[in-house]
């Protein structure tokens, strides 16, 4: 049986050039259950599926769905860039920035608790419940009226006016995202615009420590920046790599030796 390889992939036009080039590679564009025999990764009872290892770069909507993915390869061991461990130390968007609270990133004041229909912080602020991203979950609260119940833990932040940018991290290169939305206060929200900026050090040396803290090689740590300060909102571990020429440039380097590291991977494992 032909052994192959499973890359989860959000970003296709980054990473389809890299399938091409590796046809024991398939492409995982939609969510789709896997179950894990002997080390062998199938869909189901399929008994033609041989599927060894895993790069998984994809935000599936479907959130329980991800974190069993996840929590499967860490069962078995499978061989998967990143880490399951570390993508789930980020799933739950709350408890990543509780971690960054904790050491000192987060200089604003921030409420995380369950539901009560009193406000937690002045009017206006922001409401964050569940865990997707692309600007979803998100309310802005300017009375009690638009408090509404939500289930779990949510956070809640003061609103700050000002740009909202993102630094991307791919390895040790550094690329910057200004991003606009001229119809939503949430600025990255389906048909945001955005466009290339140059991040000042320090924000990028913030990112890097928030990338550090959780373990990720390729992160988006977004911000609102205005009158030379910035505040850390949340951290996305499968942000838009392919923004501009060069950094799809950079990130398709780092999808491909983690490709080869993967394959090294289970050729060990076969030889022990």
């Amino acid at each position: 049986m032909d052994q192959r390889f499973l890359f989860f992939t959000g970003e296709p036009t980054v990473t389809l050039p890299l399938l091409k080039e590796h046809p024991r590679w398939s492409p995982v564009l939609s969510a789709v259950s896997f179950s894990v025999t002997s080390g062998r990764i199938h869909r189901g009872k399929s008994t033609s599926d041989d599927y060894r290892g895993v790069v998984y770069f994809a935000d599936v909507r479907d959130k329980d769905l991800e974190r069993q993915h996840l929590e499967l390869f860490l069962a078995h061991s499978i061989p998967c860039w990143p880490a399951p461990k570390a993508l789930l130390s980020v799933f739950d968007r709350h408890e990543a920035l509780a971690q960054c609270i904790a050491v000192g990133l987060v200089d604003h004041p921030v409420i995380q608790a369950e539901y009560s229909p009193q406000p937690r912080l002045p009017f206006p602020y922001v409401l964050k419940v569940g865990n997707e991203h692309r600007g979803e979950g998100k309310y802005l609260i300017r009375s009690v009226a638009d408090i509404s119940p939500w289930e779990g833990v949510a956070t809640m932040e003061p609103f700050f006016q000002g740009e909202s940018v993102r630094v991307l991290l791919l390895g040790d290169q550094v690329f910057g995202v200004r991003i606009q939305h001229d119809e939503s206060w949430i600025k990255n929200a389906p048909g945001a615009r955005m466009d290339a900026w140059i991040p000042d050090p320090s924000i990028v040396a913030h990112a890097r420590k928030a990338r550090d803290l959780l373990g990720l090689p390729i992160v988006g740590v977004d911000y609102i920046a205005s009158d030379h300060r910035f505040h850390f909102i949340e951290l996305n571990p499968f942000p838009r790599v392919g923004l501009t020429k060069e950094s799809a440039i950079a990130a398709r380097e780092i999808f491909r030796r983690a490709m080869g590291e993967i394959e090294a991977s289970v050729l060990g494992l076969q030889l022990k």
